[in-house]
């Protein structure tokens, strides 16, 4: 039973890695993180940063 408490903790580590990737690679693309959406007149969104959030370029 400890042995699936340690994989459960790596696991729980492992997802929280991967969300946090999501802004790394939207700059990465030339991206930037926008609050609520893309600034007007010459952006416009190409992906996620977080749920809810998109990654704006020009």
């Amino acid at each position: 039973m400890k042995i699936f408490s340690f994989f459960f903790a790596v696991l729980l580590l492992m997802l929280q890695g991967i969300s946090g990737n999501t802004e790394v690679q939207c700059r990465q693309a030339g991206g930037v993180c926008s609050s609520d959406r893309c600034p007007p007149p010459h952006t416009r969104p190409f992906g996620r940063c977080q749920q809810g959030i998109p990654c704006c370029r020009t």
